[in-house]
């Protein structure tokens, strides 16, 4: 069936039926039953008609089919609307990105498992628990949890160094573990299965899949991108109707898959608000704090001081550096959000005006995706080959919603 036309403004063209010509309606009327025909036809077409232009009086979220309802799904999810999603059976749906690859799952609640649910089982964590703070946070997260369960816990820490993440899989391998968890564990791919323990559930927290693994914990980085970008572009538009001004965004290219996703959710939710200025954004390879202060140093001596300037970090650490290296005298019109939002970011953001906000993805939670997905598991329970935290864009107004005041030190 070949589509009616869209009219640019989200309704169907109007389909209509012109008057035929007097010679025509002499023509019919010498012959009745061709008249009829076409009569009946036109008075169908006329209901069509109708019909059309009873849909496009209105935005609707449903079409009404029959007795059966089907929601219509946005195809660029506002952050409203798509930020939170707590169904076990939701599925996360990424915004377009121009030919990226994106991956989907299943965005899960946060469950804290029962005290004493996992007494007489045997759990490996291979974590590191060192200098990141995001990744601490997961693995003190997951550390809870299980402890909470009364599971018999045996962890090793690698560090960041991919051959002790080997070496601790080797040794969970002579633990009789009745099941394990490994965070970060970078691209060692099969090379982890083949040493790791055997036919024992394996729940990943990484960025690529593991061929063994049961299933993977992670973020819908497109989203949370998205996110970010949509929000930044909402600061521009509602200040100056998306005026000019400079775009930048600090990616980390070292981060592979997730840079690459976030990169292009922003992308895409800055798009959303303000598309003629989303072409000329400024990618800044600097995924550090460190290397985001010097760069964003360099790049602040290339603009006029009275340039407004819209800032999107793949990572808390890059904004940090952002926010440091912008001196005061132009910090009324910078605007930092980033992907993450952990302890340094809430912190920062609620002390810092310059910090408009980050989507949030709950490092301090993952142990309530982790944990329950495990012990479900060996209940003989089945569960999705990939699991999302919920993700939800937080500012110094809305961050206390979802943790305490006294979480942050004495500034």
């Amino acid at each position: 069936m070949t589509p009616i036309p869209d009219d640019g403004e989200g309704c169907m063209s109007v389909l209509t039926i012109k008057r035929s010509s007097p010679s025509r309606w002499a023509t019919c009327r010498t012959r009745p039953r061709v008249f009829e025909r076409i009569r009946w036809a036109a008075l169908a077409l006329v209901a069509l008609s109708a019909t059309i232009v009873a849909s496009c009086s209105g935005p609707s979220d449903v079409q009404q089919t029959g007795t059966q309802s089907t929601v219509t799904t946005p195809a660029v999810p506002s952050s409203a609307s798509s930020s939170v999603m707590t169904s076990m059976t939701t599925s996360s749906t990424s915004p377009s990105t121009s030919g990226t690859r994106v991956p989907t799952g299943t965005v899960v609640p946060f469950r804290t498992v029962p005290p004493g649910s996992a007494v007489g089982q045997r759990i490996g964590l291979v974590a590191p628990n060192g200098s990141d703070s995001f990744g601490k946070a997961v693995t003190d997260s997951i550390a809870v949890q299980l402890k909470s369960a009364g599971a018999d816990l045996i962890t090793c820490d690698p560090g960041d160094d991919p051959n002790l993440v080997l070496d601790c899989a080797r040794r969970l391998a002579t633990e009789q573990v009745d099941g394990w968890i490994v965070v970060q564990p970078g691209d060692l791919g099969q090379a982890l299965c083949d040493v790791g323990p055997k036919q024992v559930p394996l729940i990943a927290i990484a960025a690529s899949p593991i061929s063994c693994q049961t299933a993977r914990v992670g973020a819908d980085d497109v989203h949370a991108g998205f996110l970010v970008g949509k929000e930044l572009a909402g600061v521009l538009r509602n200040m100056s109707n998306c005026a000019d001004a400079t775009f930048i965004i600090v990616a980390n290219s070292s981060a592979g898959n997730v840079n690459t996703h976030r990169v292009a959710g922003i992308k895409a939710g800055f798009s959303a608000l303000c598309p003629r200025l989303a072409p000329d954004v400024r990618i800044l390879d600097a995924g550090t704090q460190d290397r985001a202060y010097d760069a964003f140093t360099v790049a602040l001596t290339t603009l006029p001081a009275d340039t407004d300037i819209l800032v999107a970090a793949v990572n808390d650490g890059a904004a940090l550096g952002v926010v440091a290296a912008t001196p005061d005298v132009r910090s009324a019109r910078v605007k930092v959000a980033a992907v993450g939002a952990d302890q340094r970011a809430r912190c920062e953001m609620v002390a810092n005006s310059r910090w408009f906000g980050d989507a949030a993805l709950f490092p301090d939670r993952y142990g309530e995706v982790a944990v329950p997905a495990l012990l479900d598991v060996l209940a003989g329970r089945k569960i999705p080959g990939d699991l999302y935290v919920q993700t939800k864009f937080v500012t110094a107004a809305t961050v206390g919603d979802f943790y305490a005041a006294d979480d942050c030190p004495t500034q």
